[in-house]
């Protein structure tokens, strides 16, 4: 755990001592506190708060604001232990194994939303909504999901493609404009092919969000927006099934499609009330 390390305080200098005893004082704060407050308030240097978090494992003040919130938060609501690699052994329950799926279920959204921010989930629907067409690309598990995103925006009249449907990537990239906006699916954000369509994209100034675990990929660095999953399938493992990922994006793109439905509630509400009577009127 993140505040468990800063009270050990393990090889710390004087001034990283300094800056573990603030940030355990004030971690009702931290939230919104910026690295140049933090350097501040600790008479420390941006340089010396990003060797801090480098030291505690991580790669910057981002990801420690991240894993710092997750923590505080964990102590309010504490997680379950459900191993989502394995979240089920061979000898358990049809009952074991219900609850077990549950509760990883829970675990996972709210991992999630605690890796949200309101400020990229602002951009992001931002994004999404005054876009004239929307571009997903994903593949595997993760196309299934992107097919039900795109399956909730067309019920709101969102003109919404996926890209690598049949391996038509490269033709929709190519005819992609600035008033369009695509959004990659990926855990790893290791996919090449996504790579090369992203820096053709930014070439074009074509706006990207990048919904993935793997914050500091090239594909991340490359996107305008990124939104954080929770970083807890080991590919080194055998899993069972893609459960934690698959659950935290159906989870942020519900999120997408909520947020989108309410930035237009009462005209959406009219359209969909529009198609009910339609397909009544015309029993399909």
């Amino acid at each position: 755990m993140l505040l468990t390390k800063m009270k050990n305080m393990v090889n710390f200098t004087s001034t990283e001592k300094e800056i573990a005893t603030f940030i355990i004082k004030n971690t009702d704060i931290m939230e919104h506190l910026t690295i140049q407050e933090l350097a501040k308030q600790t008479y420390s240097s941006h340089a010396t708060i990003i060797r801090f978090t480098r030291k505690l494992g991580l790669s910057g003040f981002r990801e420690f604001k991240i894993a710092l919130v997750k923590d505080i938060q964990n102590r309010e609501y504490p997680l379950s232990d459900v191993d989502p690699n394995t979240p089920f052994k061979a000898n358990d329950s049809l009952m074991d194994i219900s609850r077990e799926m549950m509760e990883l279920t829970q675990q996972t959204a709210r991992e999630s939303f605690q890796l949200l921010t309101e400020d990229a989930l602002q951009e992001a629907t931002s994004r999404l909504h005054s876009a004239d067409r929307i571009f997903l690309f994903a593949v595997g598990d993760s196309q299934i999901r992107a097919e039900s995103f795109q399956n909730k925006l067309w019920k709101i009249n969102r003109y919404t493609i996926l890209a690598t449907k049949r391996a038509e990537w490269a033709v929709h990239t190519a005819n992609m404009t600035t008033r369009d906006c695509t959004l990659f699916i990926s855990y790893d954000a290791k996919s090449k092919l996504d790579v090369t369509a992203a820096k053709f994209l930014k070439e074009r100034k074509i706006p990207m969000i990048l919904l993935t675990s793997h914050s500091t990929s090239e594909l991340s660095q490359l996107a305008d927006i990124s939104i954080s999953i929770p970083k807890t399938e080991d590919k080194t493992t055998l899993k069972i099934s893609t459960f934690a990922s698959q659950i935290a994006f159906d989870y942020v793109l519900n999120v997408f499609f909520a947020t989108l439905y309410q930035m237009d509630y009462t005209e959406n509400r009219a359209y969909l009330a529009k198609n009910q009577a339609f397909f009544q009127e015309n029993d399909i």
